[in-house]
Parts: C-alpha cells; structure tokens; sequence
C-alpha cells in the first residue's frame, strides 16, 4: 500500500492535469506557427479543425482537473493555503481567463471556421482571416498558461 495522504493525491493529479493542458497548449501554439509559415491554406484548416476538436476533448477537461483539485486543496486548507493568498488568486484569475478565452472565443470561433468550410474552400480569405485570428488568440492564452505556472511554482507574492 502507498503511504501517501489525501494533500499528495489531489497536489499529484492537480500537477499532472496542469502538466498535460499547459504542455499541450505550448506545443500547439508551437506548431500552429509552425504551420502558418508552411503558408499551405488546406493544412491550416486541418491544423485548426485538430486543435478545435482537442479543445473541447482534451484541453477543457484538464482545465477543469487542474481548477477543481486545486479548489479542493484550498477547502481543505491543506499547506495552509487560503484564498486570500495572491498566487492563489492569480492562479484563479488565470485560469478564469483562459476558461473565457476558450470557451468565449476560441470554441465558437471554430465552430464558425467548421461552419464557413461547409460552403467554402479552406483558401478562401475568410476563412484563412479566421483561422490565424484564432491562433493569434491562442497564443495569448499560452502566455497566460505560462505566466500562471510560474505564479504557482515560485509563488513570488507569497
């Protein structure tokens, strides 16, 4: 039997979860510029329907991991934490910013992109407009991804 209390269970799935939604996000943000220097429309497109179909399947889940065991931990008042600490709500605020990012702008607008290619060619200009607005966007969501991991490790306001 593992000798690990409930603070290590909910700290390591917290951990992981943050681990695989901020990762991923990076490497994403990575290849979508990867692919818009490529400058081929039709691999755009398909870039933008891959990364759609992981927000909603991969990204939105382990946010919610990550922002769920942490509010847990803080209940719980493991480490002593409160939310009155400001790396604590940084952190909140970081996350609440990328919830809004995704699911205000980054879902709908690739619903739009999925629905604009019914009727359109990926090299038509709305289309290729849309998309590299959304990766512009996506990129400021990884900046705040980064900026709050850096918040939680090294807590500088503690």
């Amino acid at each position: 039997m593992l000798a690990i209390d409930t603070y290590f269970w909910l700290k390591s799935v917290h951990v992981l979860a943050a681990v695989m939604w901020v990762g991923g996000n990076v490497l994403l943000t990575l290849l979508a510029l990867m692919t818009l220097a490529e400058r081929d429309p039709k691999r755009l497109v398909q870039f933008a329907r891959q990364a759609a179909f992981l927000g909603g399947a991969y990204f939105t889940p382990l946010s919610l991991l990550v922002v769920g065991f942490g509010f847990w931990m803080v209940e719980n008042g493991y480490a002593g934490w409160t939310y009155d600490m400001t790396w604590v709500q940084i952190g909140i605020a970081g996350w609440g910013a990328s919830f809004v990012i995704g699911a205000g702008y980054l879902g709908p607008r690739a619903a739009r992109i999925s629905k604009l290619l019914e009727s359109r060619q990926p090299e038509d200009p709305e289309v290729q407009d849309l998309v590299r607005r959304v990766l512009r966007v996506a990129r400021i969501d990884a900046v705040i991804l980064l900026f709050v991991v850096f918040d939680m490790t090294a807590k500088p306001w503690l």
